[in-house]
C-alpha cells in the first residue's frame, strides 16, 4: 500500500474546487442567507463566509443551510460544506504530508472525521451544529457565542458628568 503525498485537505480542496467552480456548480440562493443575490456559488460563499466585513447572521444562515443540505443529500454537499469550512480548519490545525505516514492518523483527516461525526450527531438539529462551526471554525477568535440575554451594561466612566 502507498502513501499519498497529498494531505485530506489537499484532496478536499481539489474536490471543492471541481464541484463549487465546475459549469453547473454548487449553489445556494443568495436571498435566502440574507444575500442580494439570487444564486452565490460555495466558492464564492467561501470567501463571504470569512470575510472580516460580513455579520454574523448571514455566516449563520449560510451555515445553516450548509448543514441541512448535507444532513440531507449527504455527497456532494458534504463536501461542499467541508470545502467552505476548509480556510477554518486549516487553522485549527495543518496536516504535512510528512506526518501522514504508516498507521498514524493523519490530524487533517481527524479533522474532517470530526466534521462528519457533528453532521451525523443524533438528536442535534442542524441548527445547533451550524452554531458549533460558527464560533469554533468561521469565527473562533471571537471566543463562545454570545448569550441571546446578555444586554450591553453601562460602565462608568471616571470623570464623566452625573
Amino acid at each position: 500500500m502507498c502513501c499519498s503525498d497529498r494531505s485530506p485537505f489537499d484532496t478536499l480542496e481539489a474536490t471543492f474546487r471541481l464541484l463549487a467552480a465546475g459549469p453547473q456548480p454548487l449553489a445556494l440562493h443568495g436571498r435566502t442567507i440574507g444575500l442580494a443575490v439570487e444564486s452565490i456559488r460555495l466558492w464564492d460563499l467561501r470567501a463571504i463566509l470569512f470575510h472580516p466585513a460580513t455579520g454574523v447572521a448571514v455566516q449563520r444562515a449560510a451555515l445553516v443551510a450548509l448543514v441541512g443540505r448535507a444532513r440531507r443529500r449527504r455527497g456532494t454537499w458534504v463536501v461542499g460544506l467541508a470545502g467552505v469550512l476548509l480556510p477554518g480548519l486549516r487553522q485549527q490545525i495543518s496536516c504535512l504530508p510528512e506526518g501522514c505516514s504508516g498507521g498514524t492518523a493523519c490530524p487533517g483527516g481527524a479533522v474532517l472525521a470530526g466534521l462528519l461525526e457533528r453532521l451525523d450527531a443524533l438528536g442535534v438539529p442542524s441548527e445547533g451544529i451550524a452554531e458549533s462551526l460558527l464560533w469554533t471554525v468561521v469565527r473562533p477568535s471571537a471566543g463562545a457565542a454570545p448569550h441571546a440575554e446578555a444586554r450591553p451594561r453601562l460602565a462608568a466612566v471616571p470623570g464623566g458628568s452625573r
